[in-house]
């Protein structure tokens, strides 16, 4: 079977792989940000800031090596300077176009982050598909745009035959199902409002999904993952003065705080098929020896998924800066802390997974990289 490697990236110290990362991240927001706006105006400006951000996700990949993808990109960046210099009309069919080939991009960076490798030679079926668009003639432009997405979607169906269910479901991308989609764009804009670290969503979005496959997959992924977007929605809602409070709350204010678990459930409620993510939701701040809040559940009266979910949310709070604290700890001191917490807190079964996915997917990392 072909695979793709890229050994220069895969030997870079795991520290820059993750500052990549998290730019990686950014630059593709930028990307689906702009176009969101190029959908409702034809404004020139929205098209030069469009080619400055395809362009900087070109020059970031051939930053840390990854020579595979910057053919790919620059093809695309093409694209978009042909639209830029009015060679080509900007319609809303090429934004999802070029939103769904940086998508690509990102989850083919994300297995080589996590692997090293990537299965076939998913670059080239993405080059195939941008010139499609090039090639195509005059006032044709929707029917080739038509064809290059069925390619990608081609793709994109056979890769989802052969592959494991649990590595499509770190990728999320959600292209089928608008609802996950939609919470997706809820919790990213609750990232970058900057009452998180950019990055928080899909960190805890993997630890949970890890976690899970490790107990042989007790939760239902796409539940879990709904639950996980929405978990902490109503923090948008809480005063800025009381999240950023670095010394202790008043009990008013906490009880501010204990309310955001309200936002991401009702919303979940009232949607068709995800009561059991608004169970999830409700629940992440239980704990186990029935000390929580809102409704003080303990032990099995709490719904698996949200002890995920809180076992990965104080993981990342412990190991990155917040409000209170000015430096981020270790993940060694997050796990003596969260161990140090099993049978109170935590459900002792879902730490003992919870510390196999941390080996697995940063010791180990650290580790290759040392």
């Amino acid at each position: 079977m072909t695979v793709t490697t890229c050994p220069q990236f895969s030997e870079l110290d795991s520290e820059i792989i993750q500052d990549f990362a998290e730019c990686l991240q950014e630059n593709i927001e930028q990307i689906e940000a702009c176009i969101a706006l190029l959908d409702n105006s034809q404004d020139p400006d929205l098209v030069h800031r469009l080619f400055r951000d395809v362009h900087s996700l070109k020059g970031n990949c051939r930053m840390v090596f990854l020579d595979p993808l910057v053919e790919t990109i620059h093809a695309l960046e093409e694209v978009v300077s042909e639209i830029r210099q009015g060679q080509r009309t900007y319609m809303p069919m090429y934004g999802e176009f070029i939103v769904a080939i940086v998508i690509r991009v990102r989850d083919m960076i994300n297995v080589l982050i996590g692997e090293g490798q990537v299965a076939g030679e998913p670059q080239n079926i993405m080059l195939e598909a941008i010139e499609v668009v090039r090639q195509c003639p005059a006032g044709k432009d929707l029917d080739a745009l038509d064809q290059a997405m069925d390619k990608l979607v081609g793709a994109k169906r056979e890769k989802a035959q052969s592959a494991p269910a649990d590595t499509l479901a770190l990728c999320p991308e959600h292209g089928d199902n608008p609802d996950l989609a939609f919470f997706r764009r809820l919790a990213l804009q609750l990232d970058d409002l900057g009452i998180h670290k950019q990055g928080r969503t899909d960190s805890i979005l993997e630890l949970c999904l890890s976690t899970n496959r490790d107990l042989e997959q007790p939760v239902d992924v796409d539940q879990l993952t709904a639950a996980v977007y929405l978990h902490d929605l109503g923090m948008s809602l809480v005063p800025v003065t009381i999240l950023n409070k670095p010394s202790k709350l008043t009990e008013e204010e906490f009880r501010a705080i204990r309310n955001h678990v309200d936002m991401g459930a009702e919303i979940l409620k009232r949607m068709n098929g995800w009561e059991e993510a608004a169970s999830m939701v409700s629940q992440h701040h239980e704990r186990f020896d029935g000390k929580g809040y809102p409704k003080g559940l303990a032990n099995d009266e709490i719904h698996r998924g949200a002890m995920l979910i809180a076992l990965a949310d104080t993981f990342y709070s412990i190991t990155n800066v917040r409000a209170d604290r000015n430096h981020k700890k270790s993940l060694f001191s997050a796990v003596t802390k969260i161990n140090g917490e099993s049978g109170t807190q935590f459900d002792p079964t879902y730490v003992e997974a919870f510390n196999e996915t941390v080996r697995s997917h940063y010791v180990s990392q650290k580790k290759k990289t040392a």
